[in-house]
């Protein structure tokens, strides 16, 4: 029989078994649901049921025309034509496998196809049946699932956390690239190891115990560690997520950075309150210390007019010596807050740091004694600085001394030059700003501070020796004085471990200032001229009337800028000097000069005052004309000056 000649072998006339069979087996065929193919072992169909018809597009006569390869894509007909040849060799009984079809509309489709070799009495290939099902939505769904694990995978591999699979005995199942990062193990070196083998006992027994209770609770635990990676100190925050089974994803992040950005932060606002403490405090010192001056102002006038009219015999010379004597230690106390408070009046100029170091020398080895050694190492190269080298001294002499009463057993004090350089990463601590600085450090083998004595040693009167061995106003003013001159001073000090105090200025571009001789105070003798008297403190006012009167000089009274600015205008060319405090109500003394410099360029002026609260740049002050007395000042000095004045005038 020529098997292309029908399309179903040829039934008996009378029905027999054999006949039943082939009816029940073409109905078999027809109606299966999955797709039945039968070819020429050269690969022409031979029949095909609805289902393969249905599947691939083709009627059955159209399908006659084409071989099964042609049906089958490409890239798989390689190896379906492999797997006939083998059923033809006898190599295998069935052929089994996964190929797309191509139908009709050009549309690709997956299909398992089994396939058995039917022989013919011979032996010889006869044809092929295959079985053809459906899989394209399977195989759809297993592409969208390994697509999806692509994408979890890559975006795992993406992520900065370090991500692991972990059974309930603590061992390594699955690991992700970015446990390298963050752990710091290659996923290799982790893979079927325990917990156990991996980190300290402690540790360990930790991880484990959030394993089990993620396990437990089937929920979420959140757990917060610290290791020594690598001689580092470093902060991981991790989640133990409980999976099916036994398993437990454990996702951990590196905290390290943020732990420390939060601990600068802390310390950042820590001393930033510091700082608005310290300002806070520096303006209450600053203005009890001008209110002060003007009482100390008042105290010693009077008691050098009380002066003048008691005999050195008199019992009473000696009251009044004691209220001079105790009217100077409470000035150089104001002084001292006036420093610290930044409102003091500083005489900067451009000066060599270490000419302020070298002529504090000498002085700085007396005060040290015996016990303590001192070295002194400048750089020859330090860039100059502007400041009041007077102010810069005691600055250095307080740091030593404060050193000295650090080492009561003796030691070493060290003090040094350097030139040094903050950066915009450097200049994190408040009141510290980029730029290039001359450094001061002085630095001890004392006993050192704790912390939270080292957090308040500027604060003025805080001290930690007996009440009669200090003020406690020492550090207050070296602070007071480099802040006013746009410096920063910082300490590190451990208990034990010797302190050390650096002071930083700001440097200057400008050659080294020539400083002015200081002014001998010429024999006193009578004055002629009139003095025009500015002052609101009506006690202070009244004393000074009355000691330049003692002395020849007369003297026109106002107590603000806006009298005083009438009493110009009727009697200008009698008045030859103006005495002016600086901050008055009303009018202060800087606008008061600067209206009368209007209406007479050359008006002779002394300024008196406190503190001036920037309203007058000493170093605009031209000595010929104009002068400075800083309160409470004695009155020699105030008719050493005005002398000075009058005779410029002649």
């Amino acid at each position: 029989m020529n098997p292309l000649a029908t399309t179903w072998p040829e039934m008996p006339a009378t029905p027999s078994k054999a006949s039943v069979f082939d009816d029940v087996f073409r109905i078999a065929f027809e109606q299966s649901a999955e797709g039945i193919a039968i070819t020429m072992p050269s690969g022409e169909h031979l029949h095909a049921n609805k289902a393969f018809c249905d599947f691939v597009g083709y009627s059955i006569e159209e399908l006659r025309t084409r071989r099964m390869l042609d049906l089958t894509h490409p890239d798989d007909r390689p190896r379906a034509s492999a797997g006939r040849d083998r059923l033809v060799r006898g190599e295998i009984s069935q052929a089994s496998w996964e190929r797309r079809f191509i139908h009709k509309s050009g549309l690709t489709f997956w299909a398992l196809v089994n396939t058995t070799l039917v022989r013919d009495p011979d032996g010889d290939p006869a044809y092929f049946i295959s079985q053809v099902i459906d899989i394209s939505d399977r195989r759809m769904a297993e592409d969208a699932v390994r697509a999806a694990e692509n994408r979890l995978r890559a975006l795992i591999g993406a992520m900065r956390d370090a991500i692991v699979v972990l059974d309930r005995s603590g061992r390594y199942v699955d690991v992700a690239p970015s446990a390298t990062d963050v752990l710091h193990k290659a996923p290799a070196d982790l893979l079927g190891r325990r917990l156990h083998d991996v980190f300290p006992t402690a540790q360990a027994d930790a991880f484990l115990a959030g394993v089990e209770q993620a396990l437990m609770t089937r929920a979420p635990v959140e757990m917060a560690y610290d290791l020594e990676v690598r001689g580092d100190r470093c902060w991981f925050d991790s989640t133990f997520l409980p999976q099916a089974g036994d398993r437990v994803v454990w996702i951990t992040r590196d905290a390290t950075a943020r732990r420390r950005t939060e601990q600068a932060l802390r310390e950042s606002e820590e001393q930033l309150r510091q700082a608005q403490k310290m300002e806070a405090v520096g303006q209450l010192a600053g203005g009890i210390a001008h209110d002060f001056n003007n009482l100390l102002m008042a105290i010693m006038s009077n008691a050098e007019l009380a002066a003048g009219d008691v005999s050195e015999s008199s019992s009473v010379a000696g009251y009044v010596d004691e209220i001079k004597n105790a009217s100077r230690r409470a000035r150089s106390l104001t002084q001292q807050l006036l420093a610290f408070s930044r409102r003091q009046m500083l005489q900067p100029v451009v000066l060599d740091l270490n000419s302020v170091v070298t002529e504090s020398q000498l002085m700085i080895r007396r005060l040290m004694g015996a016990t303590i050694a001192m070295d002194v190492k400048l750089n020859p190269d330090l860039g100059h600085v502007r400041a009041d080298p007077g102010q810069l001294s005691q600055v250095l002499i307080n740091l030593a001394v404060n050193a000295r009463d650090a080492m009561p057993q003796g030691g070493r004090l060290t003090i040094t030059s350097a030139n040094v350089d903050i950066s915009s990463r450097d200049a994190s601590k408040p009141g510290l700003k980029e730029g290039s600085y001359a450094a001061l450090i002085v630095r001890d083998t004392g006993m050192g501070m704790t912390e939270d004595v080292r957090s308040r040693v500027f604060e003025p009167f805080f001290t930690t020796k007996p009440p009669d061995q200090g003020t406690g106003l020492g550090l207050s003013t070296a602070y007071g004085i480099v802040k006013q001159s746009g410096g920063y001073i910082d300490v590190e000090s451990a208990p034990s471990a010797g302190t050390t105090f650096t002071v930083l200025l700001p440097q200057a571009a400008e050659p080294v200032s020539a400083l002015p001789p200081p002014v001998a105070v010429k024999e006193l003798s009578p004055m002629r001229g009139t003095i025009l008297l500015v002052e609101d403190e009506a006690a202070v006012r009244d004393a000074t009337r009355r000691m330049l009167g003692r002395h020849g000089l007369t003297v026109i009274e106002a107590a603000n800028g806006v009298d005083a600015m009438e009493i110009w205008e009727r009697q200008s060319q009698a008045i030859d000097i103006v005495l002016t405090d600086v901050v008055m109500p009303s009018m202060g003394g800087a606008d008061l000069v600067r209206a009368l410099r209007q209406r007479q360029a050359n008006v002779r002026v002394v300024f008196m005052s406190g503190y001036t609260q920037g309203a007058l740049d000493l170093s605009e002050i031209d000595e010929t004309t104009t002068r400075f007395l800083n309160k409470p000042f004695t009155y020699d000095q105030l008719l050493a000056t005005l002398q000075a004045l009058l005779q410029n005038s002649t």
